[in-house]
C-alpha cells in the first residue's frame, strides 16, 4: 500500500520526508517550500501550479518510491534553490526571462476595482519617465489591456518558430493578452484554473519581451490558481494592491494581503481607485464613502501610493484605446510614489507630496 496519497498536504509529506522537496522541485512545484503547502494537497499543487504539464501519476510514483526505498530518483535539482534576481531563493520550476529586470504584479481581492486601469497607468507613467516597460495581461478570462491601449494586432511567431513577439502600443509598450489570440475580442474564454495558470506562465516564458526594466503583470482578481501561479512561478519583485473606498472591497483585499505575505512576497504599495469625484467648486465628493487606505496601510505594512479619482476622461480614453494620452496630478503622484518604493530605487525622481 502506498505511503503517500495525492490527498495528503505537501507540507505533511516534506515534514516526514524532507528530501521529497527535491522531488517536488523536479516537477516544477516550488510550493513545497512556502506556507501555502500546509493547506494544499499534492493533487492541487500538481494540477494548479503545474499548469497542466505535471503528471500526478509520475509524481506519486517518484514520491512513493523514495518513501519505500529511501532512494531519490536520478537527475534531481540541488537540495537548495538557486539565487533569484534581486535576492531570495528561486526554485527550478520558476519561469525565466533574462532581459527582464523587475516583474511587478498588480492584484486585488475582488473584481471591478480598477486593477487593469492601475496596471495600464503604471506602464504609461514609467514609459514616460524613460523606463522600458511591458504589460502581461494575466486576466485570461476577462482581458481588457489591449482595448485600453488600442492594440489589435495578432502577435507574430518569432524567428525561432516557438515563441511569440508581443505587439506594441502607439507609445511602444509591448503587450501580450489572450484577447490578441482570439478570433474576436468578444469571444469568451471558458477555461478551468489549471489552463489559466498555464497560459499566464507561457505568456511570460514563451514571449520575446526583450530588454525591460519593468514587466507589469495584470492579474485576475481573487486568491485562486492564477495569482498563486504568478507568485510561485514568476520571479515577482513586488506587488501593488488595488482597492476602492468601500469597506467591502477593503475587507476582500485584506485576503490578497494575507496571500502575498504567506507566499513571502513584497507588497510595494496600495492604490485606492475611485476615491472621489472632483466637484466644480474644487471639493472632493467621496461617493463610495471615506477612504479605507489607512486600515490597509496598517494591515499590509505598505504605503498608500495613490488615491485615483473617478475621472470621465479615464473612461473616455480607455474606451477609445488612448490611455497613453491620460494625464492628471494624481497620475503623476502615483508614478512618483511607486518609484520611491520600487525594487530599484531612483533617487532622481522626487516623491510627490501627500504620500502616506
Amino acid at each position: 500500500m502506498s505511503q503517500i496519497s495525492p490527498d495528503m498536504t505537501i507540507s505533511s509529506v516534506v515534514d516526514r520526508w524532507p528530501d521529497t522537496a527535491r522531488i517536488f522541485a523536479r516537477y516544477g512545484l516550488s510550493c513545497a517550500s512556502c506556507a501555502i503547502s500546509k493547506s494544499e494537497t499534492i493533487k492541487q499543487g500538481a494540477t494548479g501550479h503545474g499548469g497542466g504539464r505535471v503528471s500526478v501519476e509520475d509524481l506519486m510514483r517518484d514520491l512513493n518510491s523514495f518513501a519505500d526505498t529511501g532512494k531519490l530518483p536520478d537527475s534531481l535539482p540541488p537540495a537548495s534553490g538557486t539565487a533569484a534576481p534581486g535576492g531570495g531563493m528561486k526554485m527550478r520550476g520558476m519561469a525565466e526571462q533574462k532581459g527582464i529586470k523587475h516583474v511587478i504584479a498588480v492584484m486585488s481581492g475582488k473584481g471591478g476595482v480598477g486593477k487593469s486601469l492601475v496596471a495600464g497607468l503604471l506602464a504609461v507613467g514609467l514609459t514616460r519617465r524613460g523606463f522600458r516597460v511591458g504589460v502581461l495581461d494575466g486576466d485570461i478570462t476577462g482581458p481588457s489591456i489591449p482595448k485600453m491601449f488600442g492594440v489589435r494586432e495578432k502577435p507574430p511567431v518569432a524567428a525561432d518558430g516557438k515563441s511569440l513577439v508581443p505587439p506594441r502600443s502607439r507609445g511602444g509598450i509591448p503587450i501580450m493578452s489572450m484577447n490578441l489570440l482570439l478570433p474576436d475580442e468578444g469571444e469568451a474564454v471558458i477555461w478551468r484554473g489549471p489552463m489559466v495558470s498555464g497560459a499566464i506562465r507561457q505568456f511570460f516564458s514563451d514571449v520575446q519581451w526583450g530588454e525591460l526594466d519593468y514587466l507589469i503583470v495584470d492579474l485576475p482578481p481573487g486568491t485562486s490558481d492564477a495569482p498563486l501561479t504568478v507568485m510561485q512561478a514568476l520571479p515577482i519583485s513586488g506587488v501593488v494592491l488595488v482597492t476602492t473606498p468601500q469597506a467591502l472591497a477593503a475587507m476582500v483585499v485584506t485576503k490578497a494581503v494575507k496571500l502575498v505575505k504567506q507566499l513571502g512576497g513584497d507588497i510595494l504599495g496600495i492604490v485606492e481607485n475611485m476615491a472621489y469625484v472632483r466637484m466644480p467648486d474644487g471639493s472632493q465628493n467621496e461617493v463610495f464613502g471615506p477612504s479605507q487606505g489607512l486600515k490597509l496601510v496598517i494591515v499590509s505594512n505598505a504605503p498608500l501610493i495613490a488615491k485615483v479619482p473617478i475621472d470621465p476622461e479615464i473612461a473616455r480614453l480607455s474606451d477609445s484605446g488612448q490611455i497613453e494620452m491620460y494625464d492628471a496630478p494624481e497620475f503623476e503622484e502615483l508614478i512618483a510614489n511607486f518609484l520611491a518604493v520600487a525594487p530599484e530605487k531612483h533617487p532622481q525622481v522626487p516623491v510627490a507630496s501627500g504620500a502616506t
